[in-house]
């Protein structure tokens, strides 16, 4: 008994595997989409707010600067809610079985991997730049608090002070643009070579393309 229950899941498997693959893909269409789909999903990374830059707030970010769908942890992907998380419930939609499901969580432990190892350097960089600007913000405090500003200049420079940080972390995440594009990218070719063709454009289609 043990062994026919054991054949009727290998059974299972092997068709399900097998219903994976059975339509084939236009190379060079799949080639655009999966391109068109990771620049949407990742124009997120620079869709970002800063906090605070005035008397009583030093600047501060609210995600530590992991904007979009590089903030996503993996004990997110249980708790599906939100923008950022579309493409998971996208996948989750899909209702992908067995095999699958095991398949598409290694590919989104195997994501997660590899942008932790980018934020590293990432985040450091972006530290850095906090502890500097804040360094400014608290002078110009001592400066108007000693009575060589006024409060008009005090809140310029302090907006100024604000400007400049935006651009600068702006050029931080342009500078690791790249390499987070490509964890991006290799989870998205993985998610499409586990889908079949339909779920392929239902998840094409459900992320907005």
């Amino acid at each position: 008994m043990k062994k026919f229950f054991l054949f009727l899941i290998l059974l299972i498997l092997c068709f399900q595997y097998s219903c994976i693959k059975e339509e084939e893909f236009d190379s060079v269409e799949v080639k655009t989409t999966i391109e068109a789909l990771v620049e949407s999903i990742h124009q997120g990374f620079f869709d970002f707010e800063i906090n605070g830059g005035t008397i009583e707030e030093p600047i501060s970010l609210p995600t530590e600067g992991m904007d979009g769908i590089y903030g996503i942890r993996s004990a997110d992907l249980d708790n599906l809610e939100g923008e950022d998380l579309s493409l998971f419930n996208c996948i989750n939609s899909l209702n992908p079985g067995l095999l699958q499901r095991v398949k598409l969580r290694d590919v989104s432990n195997t994501f997660a991997v590899c942008r932790y190892a980018t934020s590293l350097a990432y985040k450091e960089d972006i530290k850095k730049l906090l502890d500097r600007v804040e360094v400014e913000r608290l002078e110009y405090i001592r400066q108007f608090e000693a009575g060589e500003i006024t409060q008009e200049t005090l809140n310029q420079e302090l907006a100024d002070l604000k400007q400049r940080f935006s651009l600068v972390y702006l050029n931080i995440k342009e500078f690791y643009s790249e390499i987070f594009k490509t964890c991006l990218e290799t989870m998205i070719r993985y998610i499409q070579s586990t889908l079949n063709n339909q779920q392929w454009q239902t998840f094409v289609n459900c992320n907005g393309l």
